[in-house]
């Protein structure tokens, strides 16, 4: 299932941090960011139970998230209730594959939350997986690019992982999914948000002579 990883708190912040901005669209973003952070905690509490959607409600996300802006038809429906036998408070949509990223496919994703009778969804992001080994074990990483090229999200992952620790912690362990990805501050920075975990990746490798480590990681911390 995928998690939307954040809380209230970091809604609200983001929320007047660009208040200035469309306040029709961020209401309505904020709304479903307040929504699905209360189902992540729903969820890490053993608090929410699996639902149905109707056909028509099916139709509706899929046609949300998937099909007005994409052309694509919805690959998975996750429903989800904050109370048994209820009907869906939340769903994580999956639209089909469009393309394939070093065998690997590349689809879109959003989290769908509802007041009332009305869906609002997030808006979609790309998502894709990396197949980590460890040892004579494979598991499959969830990766979200965000704002970086899926090709170069992926090769900077594929990368870092084989690093093994950083100061002492397991680079693995800190890569668990889902991983949001994005642009840091300055054009050489990545940064990596995995669950509990944030780093920052820096292409600036000054000391490639005596240590050909590059990309680098020069944060790790856990949430």
């Amino acid at each position: 299932m995928i998690r939307f990883q954040t809380s209230p708190m970091h809604c609200i912040h983001t929320y007047f941090l660009h208040v200035f901005m469309n306040q029709r669209v961020l209401f309505s973003a904020l709304m479903v960011c307040l929504l699905t952070a209360t189902n992540h905690i729903a969820l890490a509490s053993d608090e929410s139970f699996p639902a149905k959607v109707s056909r028509a409600e099916r139709l509706q996300l899929e046609r949300m998230v998937c099909g007005d802006k994409w052309g694509l038809a919805v690959a998975e429906i996750d429903a989800r209730s904050l109370e048994a036998n209820s009907r869906a408070h939340f769903a994580d949509v999956k639209c089909r594959p469009h393309a394939q990223l070093q065998g690997q496919p590349l689809y879109h994703v959003a989290q769908c939350g509802r007041d009332g009778n009305e869906w609002s969804c997030s808006e979609s992001e790309l998502e894709t997986i990396l197949p980590l080994s460890n040892g004579p074990e494979t598991r499959k990483l969830l990766v979200r690019p965000g704002t970086l090229d899926p090709a170069r999200a992926i090769t900077t992952l594929k990368k870092v992982s084989g690093y093994g620790y950083f100061q002492g912690r397991s680079i693995d362990q800190a890569l668990q999914s889902t991983c949001n990805m994005g642009s840091g501050n300055r054009s050489d920075l990545i940064e990596i948000s995995c669950r509990r975990w944030s780093m920052t990746v820096s292409f600036w490798c000054p000391q490639t002579k005596q240590d050909p480590t590059c990309p680098r990681i020069i944060y790790m911390a856990e949430h």
